[in-house]
């Protein structure tokens, strides 16, 4: 007997060989009493379906490629009834992987391409088999291979970003950048809102950042890692990248999801390119911050950079001037740090807004391995800012020595400074408690 509950569609996951399949976890709303046939319609859009029916579209090639929903749960669990109007329920489907390949954008047009443009309908997660990520590199330096190229063992490297975002001239940069470097700053990047503009343009900007290094290096003997911003159309962005390494850029920085997915991939798989790469989250907001809509954050920050070859990943942290709950940019860390089938682990860098009475509460997240990135934070510490580098590094270590900060600034000027200014942050009351 036909069943429209076709069992190829729909199935239960022991039944699949799940190291040819990509699972999605979805989060649906809707007013209907059959997410089952909602969720085949998604699983059949996405892979061989049609609005309607079409001739090739037979049997041997659902049995190949179609999607397989593979679980649905509604939320609450309803089983004997359910009331009238919308409801939620946790849709999973199985995607054959074949069908995209070893590339991103054709990952994203599978498990979130027409459907996108679809209200009430989330994707929380993805799961990838061992077969689909050995197709790609992943970071080529990693935590560990960053830790080695700065000479830093334990504690967090520090990032400065040069500022104001734009409208500075190279001239201004250039002695920005040797404060900065002077300072004890570890890693100085560009700022996402400047690539080549007519006033900064990119190569003059590296020739004169580069040429910093080196006297720094000469001077003190301490590594400082550029990453100049790149950011353009793939084309145009490869040859800045190689251009920039032939003027002696250690690294590189793009804004990966404003330049399109697949662009970081090129470079990470490039042999030509052999430095490490830092992926800037602009424009990410548009695809996560929904409730009902679009990614959740710690794919787009987390696991597709990882993928695609990112080195480090600036997000937002939950204690910044960006919005953000402290589940979800501890999520993003884990997908950036924890084991991931052959993956190195890729460097977390929570930004945005940070100042040192956040330090604490970060490292008690996310422990050691990450880069404190801050701006304002350096630039505008009352005391200058080469205090403001200390104060930041300051309250690393008073982490890593389990010391209250306020007790350590006691004997820390910079560190006593910066928190008179803008306070300790208390993770227990989600308040900044400033010191008397």
């Amino acid at each position: 007997m036909h069943t429209k509950y076709d069992p190829i569609i729909f199935c239960q996951p022991e039944s699949l060989n799940l190291d040819e399949f990509i699972v999605a976890t979805y989060l649906m709303k809707a007013e209907t009493s059959d997410f089952l046939m909602r969720a085949g319609a998604v699983a059949v859009e996405q892979t061989t379906g049609t609005w309607m029916p079409v001739p090739d579209e037979t049997p041997e090639v659902r049995r190949k490629h179609v999607g397989r929903v593979i679980g649905v749960f509604p939320v609450p669990g309803y089983e004997a009834y359910a009331p009238e109007g919308e409801k939620s329920c946790i849709v999973r489907i199985a995607f054959p992987w074949k069908n995209i390949g070893h590339q991103m954008p054709e990952l994203l047009s599978t498990v979130f391409g027409n459907i996108s443009m679809t209200n009430n309908l989330k994707l929380l997660e993805l799961e990838f088999p061992k077969s689909f990520t050995a197709g790609f590199k992943g970071p080529k330096f990693g935590i560990q291979g960053l830790r080695k190229l700065l000479n830093i063992e334990e504690r967090p490297p520090v990032m400065a970003m040069i500022k104001p975002c734009t409208g500075i001239p190279v001239d201004v940069i250039k002695r920005q950048f040797r404060q900065l470097a002077l300072a004890g700053v570890d890693i100085i990047k560009d700022d996402e809102l400047i690539a080549d503009p007519v006033h900064a343009p990119l190569e003059d900007r590296i020739k004169a950042c580069v040429q910093v290094v080196h006297e720094v290096y000469e001077e003190t003997g301490k590594k400082v890692l550029y990453f100049p911003n790149i950011t353009n159309r793939q084309d145009i962005m490869l040859q800045k990248a190689k251009r920039a390494l032939e003027l002696g850029a250690e690294a590189l920085m793009l804004n990966v999801h404003a330049s399109g997915y697949g662009s970081l991939a090129a470079l990470a798989e490039d042999s030509e390119i052999n430095v490490p790469l830092l992926a800037h989250p602009c424009f990410a907001g548009a695809m996560y911050l929904g409730e009902n809509t679009g990614l959740s954050s710690h794919l787009v920050h987390g696991k597709f950079m990882r993928l695609d070859g990112a080195d480090l990943v600036v997000y937002n942290s939950a204690y910044g001037k960006v919005p953000g709950m402290k589940e979800r940019y501890v999520r993003v860390a884990q997908a950036l740090q924890a084991p991931f089938h052959d993956l190195k682990p890729t460097f977390p860098s929570p930004c945005a807004g940070i100042h040192p009475g956040m330090i604490p509460a970060m490292m008690q997240d996310l422990g050691n391995d990450i880069v404190i990135g801050a701006g304002a934070g350096m630039h505008a510490h009352p005391l200058g800012l080469e205090a403001g580098v200390k104060a930041l590094n300051q309250a690393a270590e008073a982490a890593m020595k389990n010391i209250p900060l306020s007790d350590y600034a006691k004997e820390h000027g910079e560190l006593k400074a910066a928190i008179d200014q803008w306070g300790i942050y208390d993770p227990h009351k989600s308040i900044f408690e400033l010191t008397n």
